[in-house]
């Protein structure tokens, strides 16, 4: 009697096999068939198709989700021709705290690396940003200091030199270290007793005055530019170079009892606050206004920087250096910042914030 085969029940396999590959064609549709793309998203939006291209060039895939809604401040920052694709997502963050600012203005301000977020995006703050001589950590005086002047550049050239502040208010003692740059105004003050240790006297080749002292290397550079001048016919001597703190305390004193404080501090300086107790500086020739029309003083101005001096009280600049334009009082800072502030027509002031204090 032959054995009769067991029969396998295959209906239940089959049946699980049918749910598992309907489960898999289910997901599979509503994740990945009927889920709209990000390309659909847009278009959904409000986006045409030429401006949906442009998003998806021009935008990093990780910063889809922080497009949310229809904007046109979107193209048009993608379209700036100083976007960035690596600073979007700063661009529509900052963009979205300022929706009435100017799209150029968020992208110029982003871009100058400064965390300015804490700002209102302006064109202001724009241009402010774009000068050179910017300094980030005086951005909330500049934008103070705007409703009293309105050229940014003025608004950066005050404030870097402290002139948004009163004379002769919030000062602090001169650094010594900084050698021949050494910073002297009515901000920044000598010691009573400071006097330079390296004071050599000018001969009367190169001097024709009382104060004939000057600091070594400075003295040895005015000597190069009087010998200098001489080739071009051009006679020129130290009339009052180094003056000690008790000198400048008789000479301002005198000043102040013929023309009163508020005039004498036009034009001299308070003991400690003057530019002769450094040795570095020399009133050349005639200390009076007539000389910027010689032809002495028309030399200085184009040659001085050669040799390391600068114009230290120039013209237009009173509201900066605090004094009143001098033709012939040159300061010594050596050549190679001589040279940029000659060339970018600073002061000692603009130069000092931006090149050493900064």
């Amino acid at each position: 009697m032959k054995k009769r085969k067991r029969r396998i029940k295959k209906k239940p396999f089959i049946l699980i096999f049918l749910i598992i590959i309907a489960c898999t064609l289910v997901y599979y549709y509503f994740h990945t068939i009927s889920k709209p793309s990000f390309k659909d998203k847009l278009a959904d939006l409000g986006y045409s198709s030429k401006e949906v291209a442009i998003i998806l060039d021009k935008i990093p895939e990780d910063d889809y989700q922080f497009i949310k809604k229809y904007n046109r401040s979107l193209i048009n920052i993608i379209n700036s021709k100083n976007y960035k694709e690596d600073c979007f997502r700063k661009y529509l963050e900052y963009y979205n705290k300022n929706t009435d600012a100017d799209v150029n203005d968020i992208i110029t301000i982003i871009n100058s690396g400064y965390d300015l977020t804490k700002y209102k995006a302006s064109s202001l703050l724009a241009s402010l940003v774009s000068e050179k001589y910017y300094i980030n950590k005086n951005v909330a005086r500049y934008l103070d200091y705007s409703n009293s002047e309105k050229e940014v550049s003025r608004i950066i050239s005050i404030v870097n030199s402290n002139a948004d502040n009163d004379f002769y208010t919030n000062v602090k003692q001169s650094n010594l270290k900084d050698e021949n740059l050494v910073l002297v105004n009515k901000f920044y003050h000598l010691p009573d007793k400071y006097e330079p240790n390296d004071l050599v006297t000018l001969t009367s080749k190169y001097n024709q005055g009382i104060n004939s002292k000057m600091r070594k290397e400075a003295a040895e550079a005015f000597m190069k530019m009087v010998d200098g001048a001489m080739l071009d016919n051009i006679i020129l001597k130290n009339s009052s170079a180094y003056r000690s703190y008790d000198y400048q305390v008789n000479l301002y004193d005198k000043y102040v009892k013929r023309d009163g404080k508020e005039k004498a501090d036009i034009y001299s300086a308070r003991p400690g606050y003057s530019e002769h107790q450094t040795g570095l500086c020399a009133d050349i020739n005639t200390i009076n206004s007539s000389f910027a029309n010689t032809k002495e003083a028309k030399w200085l101005a184009k040659n001085a920087y050669k040799y390391g001096f600068i114009l230290r009280f120039p013209k237009d600049k009173e509201d900066v250096t605090g004094y009143k334009y001098e033709p012939w009082h040159y300061r010594y800072v050596g050549i190679k910042a001589a040279k940029i502030i000659y060339e970018e027509n600073l002061t000692l002031e603009e130069y000092y914030a931006y090149y050493i204090d900064k």
